[in-house]
């Protein structure tokens, strides 16, 4: 499938992805996904002939039993029916929360089938990249593990090589203990310095336990990381992993909460960066999954970087001309910057390469 051809892109929708009541004061507000919605409209990409909204249905319970455990899962559907009790400390709890959660993540799942199924060439979600729930517990604004659950269904339709590119800004630790021993599953993570950053974890020396060893690849940055270097550490690590491994299927999570103007986070890249990363990554689609992947929106916690970013990321899948306003970041790369990207690029690859042959 060549990708200068017109792809056919599925969005995800359905007014029941705002059922959700985190509280007036946290990040995630009722409203978010209705906006990434309204906005795609507004700039005319509902309008094309090759997107169809596709309509997103809950987490099936066989599926969720088998991304989390029952007394996870009873947890969470005590808080849903009662309305007392948190996931986490950052996750607050709220009546309906098992059905919320089962229609966020469920929309990951029905545009994994509808790529499989051939009706599109690519899904994008407005929700979805909850990857800081675990087996066993939820937390990071995340109740049930939709990357893992989309891996998990992808294996059950008999894929062998999977590549989870995830750019969010923060590492994305529950996904990371789901695969860390399976080279069924690459796992490529962008993401700010643990050392400071949420939720503490993603060091480069994590590179996978037994027959995974080298499929799980962290790559990290200081505080303040413009384009430049980001630029710089995507071209030496990403295209020759996956060349090497010749994925079959592709979750993307685009990162938009990396964009310097987000509140939560301290990287400085702007929708120039997101564009060349999407562009790449959808490249590698369709040059080695047939063109198969699915878009994860993840973080992104002001509003107009969020839509900017979405925007962005649509107009590369569809072909839809999109341009977000002049992008000027408070920084540059500094020299210091620079020395510290270059040794983590350098100990990633001296670290993953060799176990992969590259």
């Amino acid at each position: 499938m060549s990708s200068s051809r017109l792809c056919k892109v599925g969005f995800l929708w359905n007014e029941l992805l705002e059922s959700f009541d985190f509280g007036r004061k946290h990040p995630i507000r009722i409203g978010r996904f209705k906006m990434l919605r309204n906005f795609i409209e507004e700039n005319g990409f509902l309008d094309q002939s090759n997107v169809q909204v596709i309509n997103p249905q809950p987490l099936s319970e066989e599926l969720l039993e088998k991304t989390h455990s029952e007394d996870y899962l009873a947890k969470v559907r005590m808080i849903s029916e009662t309305g007392v009790g948190d996931i986490d400390i950052d996750t607050p709890g709220f009546k309906n929360i098992y059905f919320h959660s089962r229609i966020a993540s469920g929309a990951s799942i029905t545009g994994i089938h509808s790529v499989m199924s051939g009706d599109v060439d690519h899904f994008i979600s407005p929700t979805g990249g909850f990857h800081h729930a675990t087996f066993e517990s939820g937390g990071g604004f995340c109740i049930f593990n939709d990357v893992a659950a989309s891996v998990i269904t992808l294996k059950q339709c008999g894929l062998k090589r999977i590549l989870i590119a995830d750019f969010d800004v923060h590492h994305g630790n529950g996904t990371q203990t789901y695969f860390y021993d399976d080279p069924g599953v690459m796992q490529i993570s962008f993401h700010e310095d643990p050392e400071w950053m949420y939720p503490h974890d993603g060091f480069i020396k994590d590179i996978g336990a037994g027959a995974g060893c080298g499929y799980n690849i962290n790559m990290h940055f200081p505080m303040d990381s413009c384009d430049s270097v980001y630029h710089y550490a995507f071209d030496e690590l990403v295209p020759p992993l996956i060349k090497m491994y010749k994925p079959e299927f592709i979750i993307f999570i685009p990162g938009f909460d990396a964009h310097y103007k987000d509140r939560l986070a301290h990287l400085n890249i702007t929708t120039d960066m997101i564009r060349y990363v999407t562009k790449s990554i959808h490249e590698a689609a369709h040059t080695h999954c047939n063109g198969k992947m699915g878009v994860l929106t993840g973080g992104g916690y002001t509003n107009a970087s969020l839509k900017w970013g979405f925007g962005t990321v649509m107009s590369v899948l569809t072909g839809h001309t999109y341009e977000p306003p002049v992008q000027e970041p408070p920084f540059d790369d500094d020299e210091e910057t620079w020395n510290q990207v270059r040794q983590n690029v350098m100990k990633v690859k001296e670290l993953v390469f060799p176990e992969l042959g590259i």
